[in-house]
């Protein structure tokens, strides 16, 4: 039975908790729009606390700027409806630009059409209660998500690490043990989830604590030894003949279950067998400092 229930996850939580509890207060305040309060929850309620901020940045400056352009041309133009909002849209729209908040254009350009098309006599009051039930919503999801168990990829990056370093002796023995040339895309796009992932967890340090500062920088230092991994790995795929490997290199592929014929002794190495023993101890050096680095800590 459990199998055919879905998983509701923490952030599913969350959000239904911070939605019940900013309408609640809405209520309390007796809010003639709470559904505002409830709209703002659920923005606010993001993966990340950067980006959970940036939502209630979008939302405050986007509400404000329309319910006040909106308020500003009702009461300038009473007679002049539409020739107002046009007129608003854009004066409006140049000026998110000029404030560098065009991230608040969408929302500013709804909220100030909603305060036009609103009577007149009420165009005020209707935004400062939008403005105040979508703060409420904000700050309620806001609290909740530093309170209750921010989101933290940290232990996900670290499987993600570890997920290549399994995968990348089979490529490597398919290119110097056995000759041939594999399809790299599927590491390309590990090291891009990695990426994607790091990204995601540099936006969660909200109040820019140090040591989550060092652990980005660390992790951003594993990812550059990922990346150089697969730039010598492709250059190994690069080469018209894949060259002989030295007997240094062939033990240190054995230890990763790898086993590749050395370079007979006393024979005279090639350009090409150069070039493969150079490019294979860069990538098995980058494997060797990632592999070492504690990732689960």
């Amino acid at each position: 039975m459990s199998k055919l229930l879905p998983h509701v996850g923490l952030r599913t939580v969350k959000t239904a908790a911070a939605v019940a509890t900013a309408l609640l207060l809405a209520d309390l305040r007796g809010s003639p729009a709470p559904i505002f309060a409830a709209i703002g929850a659920i923005v606010a309620m993001n993966r990340t606390l950067g980006d959970a901020v940036q939502s209630c940045l979008t939302q405050l400056a986007g509400i404000f700027f329309g319910a006040g352009f909106g308020w500003l041309f009702v009461t300038l133009l009473p007679g002049y409806r539409y020739v107002g909002i046009a007129v608003g849209i854009v004066a409006l729209i140049l000026l998110c630009v000029r404030l560098q908040l065009q991230f608040a254009v969408p929302l500013a350009c709804i909220v100030f059409v909603s305060i036009c098309l609103s009577p007149a006599d009420g165009a005020f009051l209707y935004g400062v209660n939008r403005l105040f039930d979508t703060s409420i919503g904000l700050g309620t999801a806001l609290i909740i998500n530093i309170a209750v168990k921010p989101y933290n990829n940290r232990r996900q990056i670290a499987q993600l690490f570890m997920h290549y370093l399994q995968t990348l002796p089979d490529y490597i023995g398919a290119r110097v043990a056995r000759g041939g040339y594999p399809d790299l895309s599927s590491l390309q796009a590990q090291l891009g989830r990695i990426g994607d992932e790091l990204a995601i967890y540099e936006k969660q340090n909200l109040f820019r604590h140090a040591d989550h500062d060092r652990q980005a920088v660390y992790l951003r230092g594993c990812e550059q030894l990922a990346g150089t991994m697969l730039q010598e790995l492709t250059a190994l795929c690069a080469m018209d003949e894949s060259g002989r490997i030295g007997r240094e290199n062939a033990a240190r592929l054995q230890t990763l279950g790898v086993e590749a014929t050395p370079l007979p002794e006393g024979a005279t190495p090639c350009q090409a067998d150069i070039v493969a023993d150079y490019h294979l101890s860069n990538l098995l050096d980058a494997y060797g400092y990632l592999r070492d680095f504690n990732l689960m800590e």
